[in-house]
């Protein structure tokens, strides 16, 4: 699989930086890696981390911060996209295929077999096609398309 791909699997965090359509048909999203690894005193500035007391002593919070990676992911076309708020969202049941933790590539899901309900697309037209589930903290995003997205990955600085 891709090395770009395989970069954002890697990532132990993930949140959703933004979501567009610059074109009719075509999606980008921009996906924030984030770490738990931030001590307290290591930032400074308004994204400072400070110890809470007692038995939270050694929460840590999950932010995007220095040295975090982002991840532009886009699809020249797409079949359907959707956006969930991730409290309300249902994993894939077990019988689903895909490969992956965080950027998963399904080849048979509940998202697939919802389109199949609802669009004429099939694997005669457009073609075969695939549905790509990203999981970040506070969203879930699925698609379906019938190529790989094009990922761009920068550091933040």
């Amino acid at each position: 699989m891709d090395s770009q791909i395989e970069a954002i699997r890697s990532a132990k965090y993930l949140y959703m930086g933004s979501i567009a359509e610059p074109q009719d048909n075509r999606l980008r999203l921009v996906i924030l890696e984030a770490t738990s690894d931030v001590l307290p005193g290591q930032m400074t500035g308004p994204d400072e981390v400070t110890a809470l007391p007692g038995p939270f002593s050694a929460a840590r919070p999950i932010l995007h911060g220095p040295g975090c990676r982002i991840f532009e992911i886009v699809w020249e076309s797409y079949i359907g996209y959707a956006v969930q708020n991730e409290s309300f969202h249902v994993p894939e049941p077990k019988d689903s295929e895909g490969e992956g933790r965080l950027f998963v590539r399904y080849t048979k899901s509940v998202y697939l077999d919802h389109l199949a309900k609802v669009t004429f697309a099939s694997s005669d037209f457009p073609g075969p096609f695939v549905h790509w589930g990203i999981y970040c903290l506070n969203h879930t995003i699925e698609v379906a398309s019938m190529a790989a997205p094009k990922i761009t990955i920068s550091v933040h600085p």
